[in-house]
Parts: structure tokens; sequence; C-alpha cells
């Protein structure tokens, strides 16, 4: 089949995709682009015969029509809405690959169980881990706020890596009538913080990281002029303060670790968190071309993320 470019794509899953579906709705009607809902048919090995194969996916076109029925219901006409099974291959690897050409990924973040998540793995993690385009994970139950103004968070580290998802986040914002919030958070290394950290402390950096994040929200301020900005600076472990920062958010966007560091996973610790444990709805953006000639590097803080303003990990 001709499936849409550029569209939003929201993976149907068998046991439950209601809110990303919700979340996926909204983002096809204010960014009008095509809703393409994508239900990806994976059997157990050792059951893929054909009396198996055919039940699955009949129960998966099901799945699939039922889905459809919802976002025509949802969407009206405002944006065309497609759908198809793809029952070849892998949930992760086929998100990933099949959707580099569109805008964005929603997928519906399950309330697994740590043993259920230990034998199946996480196919959130696994998409935002590859996928060339940003994934947003949209909790099991969550539902759209009525509040104003909206709000955004950006999380970030190092100035140097931040324009690119910084500019992600101002456009979020301007698309949602939303107040951005440029959130940074440190915390040092495992038994320095108590001995070291002060109130003096405290200003210190909160004053040094004020100086090293606006030279790069300067161009975005006046590209954006209409979106309200705010620098919240928290000692806090940055997890901890992502969290928080969920609690108060309608979307909250992290950047994907870069592809030279070691470890497979092209998440790091923050995002990983973040995705298992947000209460609103999350963003991992790909890996960002960094403008090095705009902004010079400073010199590295020593903190229990690595240090560095950069985008969170």
């Amino acid at each position: 089949m001709n499936t849409p470019r550029n569209a939003v794509v929201v993976g149907i899953s068998a046991d439950g995709y209601e809110s990303a579906l919700e979340f996926a709705v909204a983002e096809a009607k204010r960014t009008t682009r095509p809703l393409h809902l994508v239900h990806v048919l994976q059997l157990p090995a050792g059951e893929a015969y054909a009396g198996v194969y055919g039940g699955a996916l009949e129960t998966a076109n099901a799945t699939l029509s039922a889905a459809l029925e919802t976002a025509e219901r949802l969407i009206g006409l405002e944006v065309p809405v497609s759908g198809e099974v793809i029952d070849n291959g892998w949930t992760v690897d086929n998100l990933a690959r099949r959707t580099a050409n569109d805008h964005l990924v929603v997928l519906q973040h399950r309330a697994l169980s740590r043993v259920h998540r230990l034998f199946t793995g996480s196919i959130v993690q696994g998409v935002a881990g590859r996928s060339h385009v940003p994934v947003v994970s949209v909790p099991e139950g969550w539902s759209a706020r009525a509040h104003t103004p909206a709000v955004v968070t950006a999380a970030v580290q190092n100035p140097v890596e931040a324009p690119a998802l910084l500019r992600i986040a101002f456009e979020e914002a301007r698309s949602r009538g939303a107040k951005l919030v440029v959130l940074h958070a440190w915390w040092l290394a495992s038994g320095y913080d108590v001995v070291v950290v002060d109130n003096t402390f405290r200003a210190e950096w909160t004053e040094r990281t004020h100086e090293e994040i606006e030279p790069v929200l300067k161009p975005l301020r006046a590209e954006f002029p209409e979106v309200d900005v705010t620098v919240e600076v928290r000692h806090a472990p940055p997890l901890q303060a992502v969290l928080d920062a969920a609690e108060v958010s309608d979307l909250l966007v992290l950047g994907r670790r870069h592809h030279l560091l070691p470890l497979g996973s092209h998440l790091g610790p923050v995002a990983r968190g973040a995705l298992a444990h947000a209460t609103s709805p999350v963003m991992i953006t790909p890996e960002l071309a960094v403008a090095t000639d705009s902004v010079s590097e400073p010199e590295p803080k020593e903190s229990s993320v690595g240090g560095q303003l950069a985008p969170m990990l």
C-alpha cells in the first residue's frame, strides 16, 4: 500500500493504545500532517505456523480497524487517516526503519511488571534509541490536561549540543501556545555533594549556568518571540528533576545519547528513567547536528551526569 510521508505515526498495540492515539490525533491536527496507524504482528518463535498465523492476523486486522474507527471519529475530516498491519520482522526494527521519512513516532508506554519487561524488553526504548525522527512515549492512562498555559520542558546539560534540541522544544512550545522551561539539573558525584555544596556554591553554579545557556537562547528567542522562555537550574539528581518537571509539563523533551559513546544503548540513564517513569509524554530527539562555531565550549563541570550543560541523556 502507499503509505503517507511526513506523517504522525502511532503504534497500535493489542495491549492498549488509547493514550498514544489521543496524543497523535492532537499532534496531527495541530501540524496538519497525515495520521498513520501501524500495528506490527509479531509471533513468538515456534508459533508462526499457518493455523496460528491466520488467527493472529485476523486479530491484528480487527485491532487496527477499531483504532482507525476511533482515530477517524476524533480527527474528523481535518487530516487524512490511514493504517497498516506489518506482518514480517520485529516491532522495533520495523517502526524505526519504516518511519525514517516521517515527522514523528508516537508510542504508548505500558505499565508492565519488572519481570515482564525483563523478558519482553521495552519497545518504546528500543525505537527511541534507533529512530531517525523524534519519538514520543505517552504513559498508559494519560489524557491531555485542560489548563493554561501549557508547559513544554526541555532538559539540557551542554550548550554546545543544546541548540538543535532547543529548536525542537521552541517549535513544540510555539505550536502549543505553551511556556517553555529550559531545565538544567546538577548533582555532584556521590559523597562530594554533601561536603562541598552550600548556598554560595549553588548561587555560583546557577549564575554560571545562565551565562552559558543565554548565548544559545538569544537567537532562538529572536526567532520565536511569541514563546515565553524561562531557565530553571535545579540542585537535584537529574532524573529526579526531570520526573518532577514531568508532573507539571505537557511535554518533556530530551536528547538522545551520542552514537560514539560506549555501551550499546543510545539512551542514557536519564532518558531511560524518564521513559519508564514520567507521568507526561516524553519526546526523545534523534542525534542532532551540533553548531560548534556559534558557541564556545565551556570548561567542564564535575557532576553525576558527566558534566556540562548538554541535552539530558
